[in-house]
């Protein structure tokens, strides 16, 4: 075959990929992971001093989270539609149209028990819950209920037939009634069984919240709508906003409040209404905010239309963690599907399990723990717990979190490393061990006992790498063979800053007396020979890092100042410097590398955030989501030889839509197997023809993974 042609469909997918994405096919191919919670349905949320409630888009089950234990759990049947999600105290509300039409339906969390509460007459709408009571809206005669929780019992409490927004606390239900045509609030007095009119003024007195014998509402006067508060028993109301603008949805949990003035919201004192300050801004007003305790709970909505979830903790001025969406990340790592990293607010550090594929986030650990340096390689998760004083593992496909290692052993804070079901650690004792624990058995094997721990380690699936101290100051690098059961010592004697295994090589950075700096250097595991990778006669490149057959590491070569370091990737394999996969914006911070991927902290907008790029395309595994979900090395090959011969152009288009996800593969399924990014081979077409010459062209495929 002709390289014209391969030049053709390069430049053909290039022009392509211009066109359909509006954006240079050399882009950076790098993602910001969104650790926020799935986006929320538009059925109403709600916050008690101890839980949290809403629903996800596209799920049919209530989320009810424990905002102590930092959990989740699903609640209700997963077939029908359910709406107005509401909680207080031990327990749950919430409309349900299991029976064909709708029925309140209330969960007592402790005894994880659900009940039905109307029997399908009743068409109940705008739920509230509080103090073992349940009010709602029936539509079918547009008055107001209330269900007594303890005594089991329903009665109507308005009765004007003109009823809606029903709140209820303490002694008291409260709603907007607009039986003399304009809208007033009216309340029931629940001990005496009576109804009586709160506000009856000129204008609109809508959406009222009450706690205990104080009801805030939206009162609009014509030109604009202020927050008034009444307190029940009196005759004149207070006005607690006073600018020319629409001040909505009021919600008052006892003597604090708050309200949504053009996207921001605001939270304030009843009794120091001058004293108002804003929490939070961009924030949707369609359903309204609610508060308990210190905390509130709203939503954002993105450019897409999607709704994101929030909880502000008035009292500590922070937002409160849930689902991993608070805080600031840090020591982040990956692998080919999944993200971790140490999420820190200001009352707790978590670690929290980002899902590449279904871009979801999670927190693993104990709401008490203080973990560190969480390390991800399919279907693991290990981190040292500072608060327990040892490693702790977590299974992604069972979800289940225990120690990685024996109560009684003494794991080093950091020296550990993690590859699929193999964990490397040092236990530190009066001398160090270096241990290799299988993950899926329990099985360890004590590989070396050392006098000083070792400076670095790193395992595979095949391999285990330490490197010590000797006394003469230099180190020894040594390599184990996992499957054999015996280790030997590849370089001796030598200067070292950073060493990391590959997949059939370790790398490690070495001073040379003939350049005066440090240099990397790798030794290849199948040749048993070591052999010089970069090597410059000015200053240095250190701190290597490995993963398949690429080096990310530091280097100053063509910094000002030997002080300054910048990044640098070399395919081991290829013998070459690869391009830069992030962007000329990217700020660079504790970069880790795992599986296909590099991941790090990124401070290019002000606020630290985590990023990943890939450098290789995904291994597949079998790590089926709990859904029976497609497996995250989901992809479809397109023949190389049909593709540059065909008059089909329908595949370029493919390419062209999913560039960063397109690789050509040589040799597929064969211990050769060698996968090349599109990108890369597009940037660099030279090298790619060298790779295909020494290939047979009809076992190349071009291979486009799904997102």
């Amino acid at each position: 075959m002709k390289r014209g042609r391969i030049r053709g469909l390069m430049a053909a997918v290039l022009l392509t990929s211009s066109l359909w994405g509006g954006t240079s096919a050399f882009a950076a191919n790098e993602i910001r992971v969104d650790a926020s919670q799935p986006y929320i349905a538009r059925v109403g949320f709600d916050i008690s001093t101890d839980y949290a409630v809403w629903m996800l888009k596209n799920e049919n089950t209530i989320t009810l989270y424990d905002i102590d234990d930092q959990s989740e759990t699903k609640i209700g049947d997963k077939s029908s539609g359910k709406k107005n999600p509401v909680v207080d105290g031990k327990y749950v509300a919430w409309i349900d149209d299991r029976h064909g039409g709708d029925d309140v339906y209330l969960y007592d969390i402790d005894r994880k028990k659900e009940t039905r509460i109307t029997n399908g007459d009743a068409k109940p709408s705008q739920l509230d819950l509080a103090d073992n009571m349940i009010v709602w809206t029936d539509s079918s005669d547009d008055n107001i209920y209330l269900y007594d929780i303890k005594a089991g019992e329903a009665k109507r409490v308005s009765t004007s037939g003109r009823a809606s927004n029903p709140t209820v606390s303490g002694n008291y239900v409260a709603w907007e009634d607009r039986r003399n045509k304009n809208a007033d609030i009216y309340y029931y007095d629940i001990k005496k069984g009576r109804e009586y009119a709160a506000v009856e003024e000129k204008g609109d007195q809508t959406k009222p919240s009450i706690s205990m014998d104080q009801i805030v509402y939206e009162n609009d006067n014509g030109s604009d709508t202020d927050v008034y508060l009444h307190v029940l028993g009196t005759t004149r109301d207070k006005r607690l906003t006073t600018d020319s603008e629409d001040d909505k949805v009021p919600q008052i949990y006892d003597d604090n409040f708050i309200f949504i003035n053009d996207g921001t919201l605001y939270f304030g004192d009843v009794d120091r209404p001058k004293d108002i300050d804003d929490i939070a801004r961009d924030v949707y007003d369609k359903i309204p905010p609610r508060m308990a305790g210190d905390y509130v709970i709203f939503t954002k909505r993105d450019r897409d239309d999607n709704l994101s979830l929030y909880i502000y903790d008035t009292d500590e001025e922070d937002l409160v963690q849930i689902g991993g969406t608070a805080g600031e990340p840090t020591e982040p790592d990956g692998d080919d599907r999944y993200i971790v990293y140490i999420n820190e607010s200001k009352k707790s550090s978590s670690v929290v399990l980002h899902d590449l594929k279904t871009k979801t986030s999670k927190v693993i650990s104990k709401s008490d723990s203080e973990p560190n340096r969480p390390l991800v390689s399919s279907p693991y998760v290990v981190w040292y717990d500072d608060d327990e004083e040892t490693l702790m593992v977590y299974n992604i496909r069972t979800g289940k979190l225990s120690r990685a290692v024996d109560e009684d052993d003494t794991p080093h804070e950091s020296l550990y490393e993690l590859e699929g079901k193999n964990l490397l650690w040092v236990n530190e004792g009066r001398r160090y061990d270096v241990i290799l624990t299988d993950l899926s058995t329990g099985d360890y094997e004590e590989l070396e006992t050392l006098n000083d721990e070792p400076l670095y380690l790193d395992v595979n699936e095949n391999y285990a790498m330490w490197v010590k101290e000797e006394r003469s100051g230099d180190s020894t690098i040594v390599l184990y063979d996992i499957d054999r059961g015996r280790d030997e010592d590849i370089r001796t004697d030598v200067e070292i800053k950073g060493a990391s295994l590959g997949d059939e090589f370790v790398v490690w950075s070495e001073y040379s007396n003939s350049t005066r700096s440090y240099d990397l250097y790798y030794y290849d595991i199948d040749r048993e020979r070591t052999n010089l990778a970069v090597r410059w006669t000015e200053r240095d490149q250190i701190e290597p890092q490995a993963s398949r057959d690429v080096v990310f590491f530091s280097d100053n070569r063509n910094s000002k100042r030997d002080t300054d370091y910048y990044f640098e990737l070399y395919d081991i394999d290829r013998d070459s410097y690869m391009n830069e996969i992030w962007s000329e914006d990217a700020e660079i911070e504790e970069p880790r590398m795992g599986g296909n991927r590099l991941v790090w902290i990124d401070n290019r907008d002000s606020t630290p955030a985590v990023y990943t790029a890939e450098f290789a395309s995904p291994r597949d595994d079998d790590d089926d989501d709990d859904n029976g979900g497609e497996i995250p090395g989901d992809y479809t090959d397109y023949n190389f030889i049909k593709v540059m011969t065909g008059s089909d152009d329908s595949v370029i288009k493919i390419i062209a839509k999913n560039a960063n996800r397109t690789y050509f593969v040589l040799d597929p399924g064969t211990s050769k197997e060698k996968s090349i990014p599109f990108m890369t081979a597009l940037d660099d077409v030279n090298t790619f023809f060298k790779l295909l010459n020494g290939t047979n062209i009809n076992s190349v495929v071009i291979r486009v993974f799904n997102k």
